[in-house]
């Protein structure tokens, strides 16, 4: 997923605050509301385009540090082996020396 794009953002709160003051201005003219009314949802309008806007920026800002602190969390050598692990391609070799290879020759008693 893509987040949007600033352009984007502002492209989509000009188009909802366009089609919310046609409606507001449509009302208006066939006095369904009053002047003082339309003016006021007008400035309603503007304050959620902008509480959107602020909205969006501040989770893109999260999203980032989010995705940055996966990514360090990621990248670090434990994180790394415990993939690896969990990997059931890899193949895990345990080798066990026996005890006679453990023993130096020059230790070994004679009975």
């Amino acid at each position: 997923m893509q987040t949007p794009t600033t352009a984007q953002i502002s492209a989509f709160g000009r188009h909802v605050l366009t089609a919310s003051a046609s409606v507001v201005t449509t009302l208006a003219v066939l006095s369904i509301l009053k002047p003082a009314d339309a003016a006021s949802a007008t400035g309603a309008i503007d304050q959620i385009s902008t509480g959107v806007k602020s909205i969006i920026a501040g989770a893109t800002t999260l999203i980032g540090l989010g995705s940055g602190l996966y990514a360090a969390l990621t990248a670090s050598p434990l994180w790394q082996m415990l993939a690896v692990a969990k990997n059931p391609a890899v193949q895990t070799i345990v080798t066990t020396p026996a005890v006679a290879d453990a023993v130096p020759s020059d230790k070994v008693v004679s009975q």
